[in-house]
């Protein structure tokens, strides 16, 4: 009998992609203004705002947690933005961290705004899915990851 899970794991994983792939609900919607939302949102993709180097750092002028979703080592080798909440989403094998949601909450409620960045933006996608699909309203995914960041002679801390 499979592990129940493991397989609920790798559902919402897969629900989370086939959004992210499918872009649901990204036809010409915008932020509801009594919502809150900061003024740097650029594209929103089912629930998800996207947003830029730039953004992220008014993001987080404003408070917005930001949480870094790589592995301990990604954090070891480039360093992480300055206050950022290091909880991995996804193991070395790809598996779904099963505590992700819970130490998100810790830091971020589902009514607050909450920002993820990965290296490259590939992984904050299906992670800014997943926490729409819990019921979180306002998810930033910073679409050119620490590396870019990086690139541009942001700040990092080690």
């Amino acid at each position: 009998m499979p592990n129940v899970k493991k397989l609920y794991k790798r559902v919402l994983f897969l629900s989370a992609v086939l959004i992210t792939t499918l872009g649901l609900n990204a036809c010409g919607q915008t932020p509801d203004a009594k919502a809150e939302t900061p003024k740097t949102a650029t594209v929103q993709t089912g629930g998800v705002v996207n947003v830029s180097n730039a953004e992220l750092q008014s993001l987080l002028d404003q408070g917005v947690p930001l949480v870094d979703i790589r592995l301990p080592e990604e954090w070891s080798e480039t360093g992480v933005v300055a206050n950022s909440h290091k909880i991995t989403l996804f193991d070395a094998r790809g598996n779904v961290n099963p505590n992700f949601l819970a130490e998100v909450q810790k830091i971020a409620p589902k009514d607050k705004p909450v920002a993820l960045i990965c290296r490259t933006g590939n992984r904050t996608r299906a992670g800014a899915q997943m926490l729409v699909q819990s019921g979180y309203k306002q998810v930033y995914n910073v679409t050119t990851g620490i590396k870019s960041w990086i690139g541009e002679g942001r700040a990092v801390t080690r």
